[in-house]
């Protein structure tokens, strides 16, 4: 509902800037509703393709900031590999070509540093249920940067209107200031707890360092894999500039093995049709439990 939202505001195609470009590796739910968008206007969506199945090339990526290209959604992290993409660099290109950036951060909030603001994202929005540990069912967050604060959502809802009028009912919509503005209804009580007894833990402690102990965590679990599971092939990648918060690996009985994982109570993550996600969370798992 949030790129939805932030897609029905920002983008806005004209005869010389129309394609809306995001990548072959995006989680569906994003593609689909980017192709809602797309299929509303009648302009193109322009995928960015993968070499190798798993990751994306800078080069490939820079290829597709064309003139006539209005707004590219990039994914923070790549979620079935784990590649982490260099935002700052891409924002940076994205005002230099007028074009609106998006961001989808599910798979990087809560384990590694942002700064959308002074990059200059356009937007991003994410989930709490995974990095930070809000629960299943947790509400999600965005991002809007302030230079768009003027603008009125196109979809406006009960909860983005102006809080200190909201009960008196009028019939004009008056926009909350900044992301706010995007509520759309009451949230959920119980789901927001979840969020704000996990916020508050996040507050005792630095991001930076909650990196550092997430490439510590990632970098030893690669060194495990290498060591007793040589059969397996980690698709994330080594580099720590390119690695989020987890770590991929494949083969071609991913699924049994997701499945014999579990039966020991270790919950992994399997993506067809190989694939096994693992992601030691740098907030309270240490190395000990790796082992």
């Amino acid at each position: 509902m949030n790129l939805h939202s932030l897609l029905a505001t920002l983008y806005r195609p004209t005869a010389n800037k129309k394609i809306i470009v995001a990548t072959t590796l995006d989680f569906s739910s994003d593609l689909y509703a980017i192709q809602s968008w797309a299929q509303h206007y009648g302009t193109e969506l322009r995928l960015i393709s993968s070499r190798d199945g798993y990751t994306l090339t800078d080069e490939d990526i820079e290829a597709a900031f064309q003139d006539d290209v209005a707004l590219i959604v990039l994914p923070t992290v790549l979620y079935a590999s784990g590649q982490l993409l260099n935002i700052e660099r891409y924002a940076k290109l994205a005002q230099e070509k007028e074009i609106i950036l998006g961001l989808d951060a599910a798979h990087s909030i809560g384990s590694v540093p942002h700064d959308f603001h002074n990059w200059g994202v356009d937007f991003a929005v994410w989930c709490s249920y995974k990095y930070l540990n809000a629960g299943p069912g947790a509400c999600g967050g965005i991002f809007v940067h302030e230079k768009h604060f003027h603008r009125i959502p196109a979809l406006k809802g009960w909860w983005g209107h102006q809080k200190n009028t909201v009960f008196k009912m009028n019939s004009h919509f008056t926009h909350e200031p900044g992301a706010s503005a995007y509520q759309i209804s009451t949230p959920s009580i119980l789901a927001l707890a979840g969020l704000e007894g996990s916020l508050q833990e996040f507050k005792k402690v630095n991001i930076k360092n909650i990196r550092t102990h997430s490439l510590q965590l990632t970098a030893y679990l690669m060194e495990l894999i290498d060591e007793y599971l040589p059969e397996f092939q980690i698709v994330t990648p080594r580099a720590e500039e390119c690695r989020g918060g987890h770590v991929s690996i494949r083969h071609v009985h991913a699924r049994l093995f997701s499945l014999a994982l579990r039966h020991r109570n270790i919950v992994p993550d399997f993506r067809p049709p190989d694939i096994l996600r693992m992601a030691p969370l740098p907030l309270y798992n240490p190395n000990l439990e790796l082992d």
